[in-house]
């Protein structure tokens, strides 16, 4: 009885070593399971479905958006892989399926979009996002936006060295959605929403409106760099408490 406990447990300890090391090696080389690809310039799609052509229009503007960023660099490479199949966005996202998009910036760099329409430059969201079935939220985060949240993620990582863990949410993303907007965010207007507690402003409802107005604070008020925070990072309570003294309009 011993002996088949033992020979069980080996045989248990090599399968999962194998697949451990299957999951490893499509995490490092998901391409193959994508049927379909497209590359410009310095970006590469690849997608479970057939690729409609406007993805040459929504890259050009997700490009657009992260040239404003300091921490742009024309020689990075940009992998993105759209997950119209849920199960692969689960399988690539570690089972968050809910989430419009994520950079693997601590390990392959790769980026995972959710169920997207190319042609209308949009994300499919899911039923449970708090924003799912408000139109007016997505005015400012078309798919190129999530393109380019994500892409900034990765610049973020190209700076800074994997290990995104060690800087607070508020920068990391508030950054992304700051350059993801591409200048379309109304620090006064988002401002007086905060004052008004209007849910857009609440992170827990996955919206980083607020951390946002913290980043634009910092760079466009105070006339920061993104540099300058990364070397020296604002604490986060006082932060808040200063831009919370501001009154909208001011």
């Amino acid at each position: 009885m011993k002996n088949k406990s033992i020979l069980f447990l080996k045989k248990l300890t090599y399968l999962t070593s194998c697949l451990t090391l299957t999951y490893l090696f499509i995490l490092m080389f998901p391409g193959f399971i994508f049927a379909y690809s497209v590359t410009y310039k310095q970006v590469s799609v690849y997608s479970d479905r057939k690729i409609d052509k406007n993805i040459y229009a929504v890259v050009e503007d997700a490009l657009t958006r992260i040239k404003r960023s300091e921490l742009y660099n024309n020689e990075i490479h940009f992998d993105i892989y759209i997950c119209n199949d849920l199960w692969r966005l689960g399988f690539f996202t570690q089972g968050n399926t809910l989430a419009g998009g994520i950079a693997q910036y601590n390990f392959t760099r790769d980026i995972f979009i959710r169920t997207s329409n190319i042609r209308e430059n949009k994300i499919i969201p899911p039923d449970e996002w708090y924003s799912a079935n408000k139109p007016f939220s997505f005015q400012d985060r078309p798919l190129s936006y999530y393109f380019a949240h994500e892409m900034t993620h990765i610049l973020q990582s190209r700076y800074t060295g994997r290990g995104s863990w060690r800087y607070p949410a508020w920068l990391t993303e508030g950054y992304a959605d700051y350059i993801g907007k591409g200048g379309n965010f109304d620090f006064d207007q988002n401002l007086h929403l905060w004052h008004k507690d209007a849910p857009e402003l609440d992170p827990s409802k996955g919206l980083y409106r607020l951390y946002h107005l913290k980043i634009s604070y910092l760079l466009d008020k105070q006339k920061k760099s993104i540099k300058d925070l990364y070397k020296r990072i604002p604490n986060d309570d006082v932060l808040t408490r200063k831009i919370w003294s501001l009154k909208p309009n001011q």
